[in-house]
């Protein structure tokens, strides 16, 4: 990711695993974690808000993550437009369609893939009959693990954005048979065609990383990036420098319990020190 030592970074929907390079966290759901992987990490500023309403100034951050989030909103349009309104650049990082015809996420609501440097999002129209298997799989068969971790070219969509978002989101089809077949070919002759384009480097590097990532226990792993987020130099900057109301984008006055809108008198609770931010 193309991020200056000075950018103030936001991340949003960091759950249980944020990057170490982020300033400022927000996720949608502090305390239900059933469409994260694990408890929520709050080891720096953080606030809870929607994607769709960020509750943040125009222009606040020089970079923001959106790193599996994209396919969870309902309305993934209104998301873009917030990234690009509250930062100059960013990252996007979504499953595939072809991890989605894998994993079959149940709550997810859209399939994206990228199409000569644009995202194409479009409602996800159909059931993987195979996610309870190929998630088992992944947990307990250290082969199956192996290429899930050096593999991402094929099982996920990352861009990199600077300016503007450069995206479609396509209209619903009218055959949902149609528009699977449609859709896994699509994502079948991308995936071809960038393996056959791409020169093939020595497996053997990421090989050793995913056997080291199988070996070094979750917890532990998330307890050492804490402390590298903890303890690396970054920008302070108070919350309050940078957060409006997620409604009508005024500014807010804090108290010890509450956020208050100046502006339409809305009042957001703060829960264990965290502002719950999202629209009503």
């Amino acid at each position: 990711m193309r991020i200056s030592p000075t950018d103030l970074v936001l991340e949003i929907g960091s759950g249980n695993n944020p990057r170490t390079r982020s300033d400022i966290l927000c996720d949608f759901a502090i305390e239900d974690d059933g469409e994260r992987g694990g408890q929520i990490v709050a080891d720096r500023p953080i606030v809870e808000g929607d994607a769709q309403a960020l509750p943040f100034r125009d222009g606040a951050f020089a970079y923001v993550i959106a790193a599996q989030v994209l396919e969870h909103v309902p309305e993934p349009e209104r998301m873009l437009r917030e990234l690009m309104r509250v930062a100059s650049k960013g990252y996007i990082e979504t499953p595939s369609e072809i991890a989605e015809w894998l994993y079959g996420w149940e709550f997810h609501r859209s399939v994206v893939r990228e199409d000569q440097g644009k995202l194409v999002v479009r409602r996800k129209d159909f059931t993987s009959p195979f996610g309870q298997l190929f998630h088992e799989l992944a947990r307990i068969d250290p082969e199956f693990r192996r290429f899930h971790d050096t593999h991402g070219h094929v099982l996920l969509v990352r861009h990199e954005w600077e300016g503007r978002i450069r995206y479609e989101v396509e209209a619903e089809r009218m055959a949902e048979t149609t528009a699977t077949a449609a859709g896994a070919s699509d994502a079948l002759l991308a995936v071809l065609s960038e393996l056959r384009e791409r020169k093939r480097p020595s497996r053997w590097p990421r090989r050793w990383i995913s056997e080291i990532k199988r070996l070094v226990p979750r917890s532990l792993a998330a307890w050492g990036k804490s402390v590298v987020a903890r303890t690396r130099p970054r920008r302070r900057v108070d919350l309050r420098e940078v957060v409006v109301c997620p409604a009508c984008r005024g500014d807010v006055t804090w108290s010890e319990t509450i956020v208050t809108c100046s502006r339409c008198a809305i009042d957001y609770p703060i829960v264990n020190g965290i502002a719950r931010l999202r629209p009503r």
